[in-house]
């Protein structure tokens, strides 16, 4: 996996972040979790467009999530909060969500032949962000 590569799997995983999180919002009951995944959202917001800038520099376009991955991702979102908007549930699925994007990244980063040490850094600084918002959302679980 080259910096392109990496830097664009970060780009993804945080797109499927505030894609879910966008659907997830508006229906979870709980204005304390809620208000914990707009500041995951708007982490993953900036996340977003700081990869895309970082990106676009190099002279490469970050490719979003395909259309179908995105669907999914926000039916589920809205089926399962369907059934349950608790703070509990909606805590309970970001969780699911990070762990996924931290396992899929953590998988990339370890195998990648990048010899960026910026990019390195910054895919290590995201999943550190990512974990720290798994703790926050733990206590609502």
């Amino acid at each position: 996996m080259n910096y392109r590569q990496l830097q664009n799997s970060v780009y993804q995983n945080a797109s499927m972040g505030v894609t879910a999180l966008k659907s997830m919002i508006p229906m979870v009951s709980d204005s304390n979790v809620k208000n914990l995944l707009i500041r995951q959202y708007n982490g993953y917001k900036a996340q977003k467009e700081l990869t895309a800038r970082q990106m676009k520099e190099c002279g490469f376009t970050p490719s979003e999530p395909s259309f179908m991955s995105r669907m999914m991702t926000a039916a589920s979102v809205n089926m399962q909060l369907r059934r349950d908007s608790s703070g509990g549930n909606a805590a309970k699925m970001a969780i699911k969500g990070t762990n996924a994007g931290i396992i899929e990244l953590t998988e990339k980063l370890n195998h990648t032949s990048c010899s960026s040490p910026q990019a390195i850094q910054s895919a290590k600084e995201y999943l550190r962000r990512e974990q720290k918002n798994i703790e926050s959302l733990k206590p609502y679980l």
